[in-house]
């Protein structure tokens, strides 16, 4: 009886599966067609104003589009898949156009600026939100975020620190206004001071808190400067594996219970990475031709304006509003200091 009826299970779970997978593309078309066509918008506005640029252009309309129009629940989750998947699409896509050569070139320098700048990034805004009052774990979420990669170091770090869900909510609309800053100023003040494209490549890269908004100000720059700052932020972003194992220590021995705090390795490892780092060992070793990564560089850029629109559509000034001037003056104050203490170190180094 067993294996009459194992086909038909077989066939049922099948069914099933590919019902869900269907079901859950249909619940994220709305919201991926939604900045695609913010996307198709801001690429054309970008190529009548180039100084502005596309990335620029997306987040305003995407901010405008959110604070000015009412956006149905049913465009959240194709929105929230741009901003977290259709990214790591993009950079695995830009890993086809660069070699380990030209990476290699940054030297053991940019390695160095890394872990300088993420060091003194934690340090010095876990002390300036104290000085600030800010309460429980919010000092230390704020400073991963701002040190290492926005609210992806915020979110991982959160259950390490048990914090409640209101603490990380408010760690991330702290520095989430500053990161559509940067998007916004860090090309300005570039080209203001007529910066090289790896310098500005690299401040982007090191300064800059998130991962979308690292990309955006560097390609709106220049795609040399683009792909040092992709570099660069995924060094940085490595660096969030050895903070979270020495704070999951810090904590389990503070509670002097070490085995409740474990962390997975693979859970805190931006796997993306891999991908990114597989795609460059790939036009490494056969050198792909200029007409297929000048494809890929296209696509990838495309979704990145998409990902600066899902950004611009996720910026709700009330949220904004509602953390209170205290969080919002310490991450102005801790994202003036990564810009000028990482500029420095790069000029020194380099």
């Amino acid at each position: 009886m067993s294996n009459v009826n194992l086909p038909v299970s077989e066939t049922y779970e099948k069914k099933s599966l590919l019902f869900n997978h269907s079901l859950s593309f249909r619940n994220k078309l709305p919201g991926v067609a939604l900045v695609f066509i913010i996307g198709l918008l801001a690429n054309s506005l970008g190529n009548d104003f180039p100084l502005i640029g596309g990335a620029v252009i997306a987040i305003i309309i995407g901010i405008l589009v959110r604070n000015f129009l009412r956006i149905p629940a049913v465009y959240t989750e194709g929105i929230s898949y741009t901003l977290k998947t259709l990214l790591k699409t993009a950079i695995v896509l830009l890993g086809f156009g660069l070699s380990y050569a030209s990476i290699f070139q940054l030297g053991y320098e940019a390695i160095l600026l890394v872990i300088v700048a993420v060091l003194a990034g934690i340090l010095f805004t876990f002390i300036l939100a104290k000085l600030f009052k800010l309460d429980g774990n919010i000092p230390i979420l704020v400073s991963l975020g701002t040190a290492i990669c926005g609210a992806t170091a915020i979110v991982t770090s959160s259950p390490i620190v048990r914090a409640k869900e209101e603490e990380t909510a408010y760690a991330i609309n702290t520095i989430f206004a500053f990161n559509v800053l940067a998007v916004l100023f860090y090309p300005l003040l570039g080209q203001l001071f007529s910066m090289p494209d790896h310098i500005f490549g690299m401040w982007a890269g090191v300064a800059i808190h998130d991962t979308s908004s690292v990309v955006a100000a560097g390609y709106s720059y220049s795609s040399a400067a683009g792909d040092t700052s992709v570099v660069i932020k995924l060094i940085r972003t490595l660096m969030l594996v050895p903070v979270t194992l020495i704070l999951s220590i810090f904590i389990s021995m503070k509670s002097k219970g070490i085995a409740k705090n474990k962390v997975k390795l693979m859970k805190v490892f931006p796997s993306f990475i891999l991908f990114f780092a597989g795609a460059v060992a790939v036009n490494t070793i056969f050198s792909l031709p200029t007409s297929l990564t000048s494809v890929t560089d296209g696509v990838a850029k495309f979704l990145i304006l998409m990902v600066m629109a899902s950004v611009g559509l996720g910026t709700d000034f009330k949220k904004i509003k509602s953390v209170g001037l205290r969080p919002l003056f310490v991450g102005l104050i801790s994202s003036i200091m990564m810009g000028l203490l990482t500029l420095t170190i790069i000029l020194v180094l380099y």
